[in-house]
C-alpha cells in the first residue's frame, strides 16, 4: 500500500474551491473498451457509502519461504460535515508490529462524485508525512522525510484533468463506487504512485466469488484487477461489494526487488 497524507480543520479552510463539485460527465470507451472514466463521470456514485468500521490481518510471503503475518490494518468510514456540506473520511491505521513501524491515513472526500478533498499521511519510523489539497485539476501539498520542519516542502501540482485518490489511501473504496459488473473495464486518473504527475490505474472486474470476510463467515465479492504504472510493478487484487465494509481482501503481488505476495484478509 502506498505511503501518503489532510486534516478536517485545514480542509475547511479551502471550502470554496474544495466543495466545489464537477459536472457530470460520461466514459468514454478507448479503442480496446476500455472506460476512460474522468472525475464527474455519472456511472461513478458513492453515495449508497455508510460508516463502518472493518479491520484486516496482513500476512506477507516470499518465494520458498513461509507466510508470516506482519500485522493489521484497521479501516474507519465516518461522516463528517464541513459548513452544511456532507463529505465522508476514510482513516486508516496500518499497525506492521513484526517492523515497529505505524503509518496512517486520511481521506476527505466526496461520496456522490467520490472526488477527492483532502489527504494526510504520517509514518512513526521516520516522521515522513504528507499533506494534499485538491481543488479541480490542482494540488496543493505539504511534506517532509522527518519530523523536522525545517525540511518542509511545498508546491502545486497541475493537471489535464481533475484526478481521483486512489493512490493517496481511497483504493478499495474507490473502486466500491463504480459500476461493477463482470467483464467491465476502465480507467481512472490518480496521482502516481511514486511519481508528482498523473497516471491511470487500469481495472478489472471479474466474477462473483466467495471469499472469508471474518472468522466463520463469507460472503460473494467481485473480484476487481488493479495494474498502475508504479516502479515495483505491483499488481493488486480486490474483492468488494456494495455493502460494508466493502474491501472485504487484498492481495498485491510485487515482483520486482525482493518477490513478495501480501495478503490483507479481515480478522
Amino acid at each position: 500500500m502506498r505511503r501518503l497524507g489532510l486534516s478536517i480543520i485545514q480542509a475547511a479552510l479551502f471550502l470554496p474551491s474544495l466543495l466545489a463539485l464537477p459536472e457530470l460527465t460520461h466514459a468514454q470507451p478507448a479503442a480496446n473498451g476500455t472506460q476512460v472514466l474522468k472525475v464527474g463521470d455519472s456511472t461513478i456514485d458513492g453515495s449508497f457509502l455508510t460508516p463502518y468500521k472493518n479491520a484486516w490481518k496482513v500476512v506477507y510471503a516470499f518465494p520458498g519461504k513461509e507466510p508470516f503475518l506482519v500485522g493489521t490494518w484497521s479501516d474507519e468510514l465516518i461522516n463528517v460535515d464541513i459548513s452544511g456540506s456532507h463529505l465522508l473520511k476514510r482513516a486508516q491505521m496500518a499497525d506492521c508490529a513484526k517492523y515497529h513501524i505505524v503509518t496512517t491515513y486520511e481521506n476527505v472526500f466526496e461520496p456522490k462524485t467520490m472526488s477527492p478533498v483532502s489527504m494526510d499521511f504520517k509514518r512513526s519510523d521516520t516522521g515522513e508525512w504528507a499533506h494534499r489539497e485538491f481543488s479541480k485539476t490542482r494540488v496543493n501539498y505539504r511534506r517532509a522525510d522527518s519530523g523536522d520542519k525545517a525540511k518542509t516542502r511545498e508546491g502545486t501540482l497541475d493537471f489535464a484533468e481533475p484526478i481521483f485518490d486512489y493512490n493517496g489511501g481511497m483504493y478499495g473504496v474507490l473502486l466500491a463506487a463504480l459500476p461493477l459488473k463482470e467483464g467491465y473495464t476502465a480507467s481512472l486518473p490518480t496521482l502516481s504512485e511514486d511519481r508528482d504527475e498523473l497516471e491511470r490505474v487500469v481495472v478489472t472486474v471479474g466474477k462473483q466469488e466467495l471469499v472469508d470476510a471474518g472468522p466463520g463467515k463469507q460472503v460473494l465479492a467481485w473480484r476487481v484487477d488493479t495494474e498502475g504504472n508504479y516502479a515495483n510493478k505491483g499488481h493488486s487484487i480486490f474483492w468488494i461489494t456494495k455493502e460494508p465494509p466493502y474491501v472485504i481482501k487484498l492481495v498485491t503481488v510485487i515482483p520486482t526487488g525482493n518477490w513478495v505476495t501480501i495478503t490483507m484478509s479481515m480478522i
